[in-house]
């Protein structure tokens, strides 16, 4: 979705730091900030590894959950990263379960705990690094209060 229309000859054009905000902000709203940091070749914090599941639709649920096409060797796997995906896999797993592939259901789950959880591990994040299992932990405990 786009959240700005093409330009008209009476309109000044968007400068680049605008621009680049209103890509944030379209990324971020859709679910897609953490690959959106990675295209633009930006270290991707913890909390954004929440963003999918906090804004993404079932389908995007059921694609996170999905092993990889390609698996690759020991020798050349990237630990961490690999860490944060199987704790997003896990954690989509576990989201679609809940919500039943209810849009509907998970669309309140995303207002009433995701959302709210993404924004207290975006504070978090501001005084130290978050770890993939500590990202299990505390999207595990909000979903489990409301069950």
């Amino acid at each position: 979705m786009r959240w700005f229309q093409p330009r008209r000859d009476d309109e000044r054009p968007l400068t680049a730091s605008s621009a680049r905000l209103v890509a944030d902000a379209e990324a971020f709203l859709a679910g897609e900030y953490a690959n959106h940091l990675r295209r633009h070749r930006v270290a991707v914090p913890g909390w954004a590894r929440l963003n999918r599941l906090a804004h993404g639709d079932l389908a995007s649920l059921h694609q996170c959950r999905r092993p990889l096409a390609t698996a690759k060797s020991a020798a050349f796997a990237d630990w961490p990263e690999e860490s944060w995906r199987r704790a997003q896999q896990l954690l989509a797993t576990e989201l679609l379960k809940l919500v039943d592939n209810d849009p509907d259901k998970l669309s309140q789950v995303q207002r009433s705990v995701l959302v709210p959880l993404e924004l207290r591990l975006i504070h978090v994040e501001e005084e130290r690094s978050l770890t993939a299992l500590e990202l299990v932990q505390s999207t595990r405990s909000a979903l489990r209060s409301t069950a």
